[in-house]
């Protein structure tokens, strides 16, 4: 059972490109740390957390424009819904699920800043 030379140099190069392939694989590509990269976890996190908080600051400015939506007095609202389904329709627009709300809102508040 002997392998001929030119086998055994095959089997060689097969061997190398599969212990390189599964080093590289066990490399941080950016920071060339081999295994778990402690700044790739750390961007990862900062990532996540960033993630969280927008959507926590969205989650918080729905709810913000929902009840002052709610709180309005009915006939300011229903003069303001008026105009922004006036607009969409002359603009062609489509109106989702909270955007009537949140229009109304911001053209609310717009007006009382000028006030």
């Amino acid at each position: 059972m002997f392998i001929s030379w030119d086998g055994g140099l095959l089997a060689l190069l097969l061997a190398y490109f599969s212990i390189s392939d599964w080093l590289r694989s066990k490399r941080c590509g950016p920071h060339g740390v081999f295994g778990r990269c402690r700044r790739c976890e750390e961007e990862a996190a900062a990532r996540a957390r960033a993630e969280a908080e927008e959507k926590a600051e969205a989650e918080h400015q729905r709810l913000d424009i929902e009840e002052t939506y709610r709180n309005m007095d009915e006939t300011l609202r229903n003069e303001l819904t008026a105009i922004v389904l006036e607009r969409a329709e002359r603009e062609h627009l489509v109106i989702r699920s909270g955007d009537l709300e949140a229009a109304v809102v911001r053209i609310c508040r717009r007006r009382s800043e000028t006030t």
